[in-house]
């Protein structure tokens, strides 16, 4: 009997000590996955400046199709990314300010694209502070490629009774913006080309001009001189390599 008393004493010590050991894992277990406080952080919130240009747009293609430009309130900037295509010389534009902000010039006045001196506008805001805006338009154009017109033989001359045909690749379409003109070693502009035909304008690859289209304003050009072909297409530029001369 008391064998079996104690056989029993020993299994109760083995299940109490088990259950012991259980308890003590979950008490780790629970230390492990305490939760730590993060660190505190504060943000400060800020006033809009009133002197800042919500909006810029060009609006010469109608309000609806307005070419919105991106408006730099730390920098100070404007800039307008205008496609070549629509050959516009000045610009018409719309300004969102903030309530009581105004702007000078106003926006009535035109915006050149091609303007020799910086153009900025200042903003001023309800309590006087201004702040002055600068414009830098760049124009989206693809490279101009113009061939040749002179065949590269030595003192290549051409008549300036003939008309000249210049073929190449991106001419905008339009005259009053592709023009060709005659420069020398410097490239000075000595004679412009006229318009070969009057009421037909020219194709996106192919050009044709003459010398003149009045008899009373014939070209100052002089022969034994070498000249060079450069061409004028909206804002780029690009001059022919082969020289030639004229004759008449």
């Amino acid at each position: 009997m008391k064998t079996k008393v104690d056989h029993f004493k020993g299994v109760l010590f083995l299940m109490s000590f088990s259950l012991l050991a259980l308890l003590t894992a979950c008490d780790n277990e629970e230390e492990r996955w305490t939760d730590v406080k993060g660190e505190t952080k504060t943000e400060i919130i800020t006033d809009l400046d009133a002197r800042r240009i919500v909006s810029f747009r060009v609006t010469n293609p109608g309000e609806a199709q307005a070419i919105h430009s991106a408006v730099n309130n730390l920098e100070k900037t404007i800039t307008v990314y205008l496609p070549a295509y629509y050959e516009y010389q000045y610009l018409e534009v719309a300004v969102t300010l903030p309530s009581k902000t105004t702007i000078s010039p106003a926006t009535t006045e035109l915006l050149p694209v091609f303007s020799k001196e910086p153009v900025t506008y200042t903003t001023k805001a309800a309590d006087g502070t201004t702040a002055v805006y600068t414009v830098k338009i760049v124009i989206q154009q693809p490279k101009l490629i113009v061939e040749e017109v002179s065949d590269g033989s030595p003192d290549f001359t051409i008549n300036t009774n003939t008309s000249v045909t210049v073929l190449g690749e991106n001419f905008l379409p339009s005259y009053q913006v592709t023009k060709l003109f005659v420069v020398d070693a410097q490239g000075n502009k000595k004679w412009q080309m006229k318009q070969y035909n009057d009421g037909v304008d020219i194709g996106s690859y192919y050009a044709w001009y003459v010398f003149f289209d009045d008899l009373n304003n014939l070209p100052t050009l002089q022969p034994n001189t070498d000249y060079w072909f450069m061409m004028e297409s909206y804002q780029t530029t690009k001059t022919m390599k082969l020289p030639f001369r004229i004759t008449n």
